[in-house]
C-alpha cells in the first residue's frame, strides 16, 4: 500500500488530490487560519513539483542522440531446404 502512494505521489497527482480536498473539505475540519496555510503549503509544493518535472522533461529533450545505435531490419532468407525465413522466426 505504500508504495504505491509513493510512486502515486511521484507521479505529480497526489499533490493535486490534496489541493482540491483541503480546498472543499479543509475549512470543515480546520481553523480558517490553519486551512489557507496548508492551502498555501499545499500549493508552494506543487509548483515545486512541477518546476522539478519540467525540468526533467527538458533536460531529457536536450541530450544528445546516440550515435552508436545500429539500426537492423529483417530480410528473406533462403535456407537450403527451400523455406523462407523472414525476420524473428520466435
Amino acid at each position: 500500500m505504500f508504495k504505491s502512494v509513493v510512486l502515486f505521489s511521484y507521479s505529480g497527482c497526489l499533490i493535486p488530490l490534496l489541493l482540491v480536498l483541503n480546498l472543499l473539505f479543509g475549512w470543515m475540519f480546520l481553523s480558517p487560519k490553519t486551512w489557507l496555510l496548508t492551502e498555501a503549503v499545499l500549493f508552494l509544493l506543487f509548483l515545486l513539483n512541477s518546476f522539478i518535472f519540467t525540468r526533467r522533461i527538458s533536460s531529457a529533450a536536450l541530450r544528445p542522440r546516440r550515435r552508436d545505435v545500429i539500426d537492423v531490419e529483417g530480410e528473406i532468407v533462403n535456407e537450403e531446404g527451400g523455406k523462407k525465413v523472414e525476420g524473428d522466426t520466435l
